[in-house]
């Protein structure tokens, strides 16, 4: 039986189940937009080159390559541990191309932000300009915030807030919905400033949504930052708004003026603000009684009755690692439970507890290998002691589809329980994550350098390590013996001194003492005849770096950044150098190793760095 499986740590998929927008409200042929800094974001030295729509519409913003204008810097950390994109108030900007469905003529829109120079006027987002848009989203220098529409008979009206709702000290959570029986409404962390019941039909057009800037107007760029863009194509109900609002301030660490229900994301509490997701009911017309977001728990009350008026049950995890390996804290019974814990808000919208009723609680497990669905365990900490070895574990976990698993009409849940999955047979059902590090550098000329670094393994007997140049016929190069049985990390080296000259890919077979095999996905490395010409130092770099070739060129270098895999992932950029040194700082790049690529008079250069912390 295979027991060791070669698994991506962090990459968990989301399955098909519905209900999978931000904090489980809506899909992609609701949520047309969502754009969120700590996912998709691509950046040459920080400078982002495109951000990627997690909605399914394929709505990436990024900026032509027509247009000779800057774009945006990513900061790391920036706001309760979570990324945001940094807008210079000079010439930053995003396009998002025209496409149908971001064409409105309703919507409902989320913006986490903060401005760092208030002025007139900073364009959050504009789908058009002045001649002829579809909407916009602005604030001025008092702060207010300022929504004017273009409507279908040509004219223009522009409600703006009171002042003061931008700040330059806190990032806030703005929302701004429009439909033509209600008319706009502009909120700030869940409480109105806004309001009108003005009743047309906005004009749509052919332009891009521009993110930072108003493409027709100079002197309208953004001088702020940005956390997360999220947009709907009708008005969400109340049940609906309520939810959104609660995953953002647990995510981005914001107090809510109204309806602040969910409060494991304090730091009271053990910061459960991760993947937040929730169900809810204002009444029998503003509802949710299904959702999942980006997390992988779904919550469900179909079929179940028990939800009543202006009841909610939300859930967010502490982030703890995805895996049972290693675990000590489960009943009798049990051979092991996840590390990562979610934890319940149930209550009213006075925030007293209440109970919402038996629920559906499904778990997409993918990534995590073998699964057997009756070796499960939900673990529901019923004593709130915050540990697991004293509670009765909840058989009856059934297959759902794929690799998602549910217990059904689960009554355990009270506010503020923390709950988890156990398995009864940690080798059949192992649930682990155990190959987290798979990276190959050119470090010579035709040589290349195979780092691999496993969590645990269990009767792993070796290795072996494959080359390929086209990634259909593979060669043996290595067989690598493993250090057989652990539960702590181990790191592999390997060098392939014989690697051909361009691109090699390179993948590991992992084989089991009973001969049972799996197989990694491939990384990829780009090798060149002559990568040490390039010296790049200091190495590793917490960020900044020097780059000198031994030619001592003056001529610009056009420069080129590859991840571990080999992937280009920032585009080219020219730097101009001296006696043949040139300065970079990679801050807000992802620690990890890199290769730098430089193209010049000379030819191409090459050299591997690493950045820290």
């Amino acid at each position: 039986m295979r027991r060791f499986l070669l698994s991506t740590p962090f990459l968990v998929p989301l399955s098909s189940m519905a209900q999978t927008g931000p904090a489980g409200v809506g899909n992609s042929s609701s949520n047309v937009l969502w754009l969120d800094a700590n996912t998709g974001v691509t950046h040459l030295l920080g400078s982002v080159t495109t951000w990627a729509d997690r909605s399914g519409n394929g709505n990436n913003a990024y900026l032509p390559v027509s247009i000779p204008l800057g774009t945006p810097n990513l900061l790391t950390g920036s706001v309760n541990g979570n990324r945001s994109l940094d807008f210079d108030g000079v010439d930053d900007q995003l396009w998002v191309p025209h496409h149908a469905s971001l064409n409105l003529t309703q919507w409902h829109f989320f913006l986490v932000a903060k401005v760092d120079v208030q002025k007139d006027y900073n364009a959050w987002l504009v789908k058009g300009n002045d001649s002829d848009e579809n909407y916009e989203m602005l604030s001025y220098s008092d702060g207010n915030i300022h929504t004017p529409v273009k409507w279908t008979d040509g004219s223009r009206t522009a409600p703006s807030s009171a002042g003061g709702q931008v700040s330059t000290s806190s990032y806030n959570v703005f929302e701004y919905s429009y439909t033509a029986s209600v008319g706009r409404d502009v909120y700030k962390n869940g409480g109105n400033i806004l309001t009108d019941n003005d009743n047309k039909t906005p004009r749509t057009n052919s332009l891009p949504l521009y993110i930072g800037n108003e493409r027709s107007t100079s002197g309208r760029e953004v001088n702020g930052q940005i956390a997360e863009v999220i947009m709907y194509n009708a008005p969400l109900n109340s049940a609906q708004r309520i939810i959104v609002n609660n995953y953002l301030a647990a995510k981005y660490g914001r107090s809510l003026t109204a309806s602040d229900l969910y409060t494991q994301d304090d730091p009271g509490n053990g910061d459960y603000d991760h993947d937040v997701g929730g169900i809810g009911r204002i009444d029998a017309s503003n509802m949710q009684s299904t959702s999942q977001g980006s997390g992988v728990v779904q919550m469900s009350k179909a079929g179940y009755s028990g939800l009543g008026n202006n009841e909610f049950l939300f859930w967010g995890h502490d982030n703890a690692p995805f895996s049972a390996l290693g675990s000590t804290d489960f009943p009798i019974g049990l051979q092991g439970r996840l590390h990562r814990v979610w934890r319940v808000s149930e209550v009213n919208t006075s925030g007293s507890a209440t109970n919402v009723g038996n629920v559906d609680i499904t778990f997409d497990l993918g990534g995590l290998g073998s699964v057997t669905a009756s070796h499960l365990r939900l673990l529901v900490d019923t004593d709130g002691d915050g540990t697991f070895a004293d509670e009765t574990p909840i058989s009856g976990a059934t297959l759902v589809s794929g690799t998602t698993y549910r217990f059904a009409n689960v009554s355990a849940l009270v506010n503020g329980y923390r709950f988890t999955v156990g398995t009864t047979n940690i080798t059949a059902t192992p649930l682990p994550v155990e190959l987290v590090r798979f990276v190959a550098e050119s470090t010579a000329p035709g040589t290349v350098e195979l780092q691999w670094t496993t969590a645990s393994e269990r009767d792993n007997d070796h290795f072996t390590v494959q080359r390929s140049t086209n990634t259909t016929d593979w060669t043996d190069i290595a067989r690598v013996q493993a250090v057989g049985n652990s539960t702590t990390p181990h790191a592999y080296l390997e060098v392939d001194a014989a690697a051909p000259m361009g691109w090699c890919y390179y993948r590991l077979v992992q084989t089991d003492t009973d001969g049972s095999t799996s197989y990694s996905q491939p990384v990829a490395v780009n090798v060149d005849a002559t990568p040490a010409s390039l010296l790049v130092f200091p190495n590793p770099s917490t960020g900044p770096i020097s780059v000198r070739s031994g030619d001592g060129g003056t001529g610009p270098w056009s420069v080129s950044l590859f991840d571990a895999t080999g992937r280009q992932v920032l585009d080219r950029r020219t730097v101009e150098r001296s006696n043949g040194l040139m300065t970079l700082d990679a801050s807000g790049t992802p620690p990890g190793r890199y290769m730098v690529c430089v193209e010049g008079e000379e030819g191409t250069r090459c050299g591997p760095f690493i950045l820290v912390e």
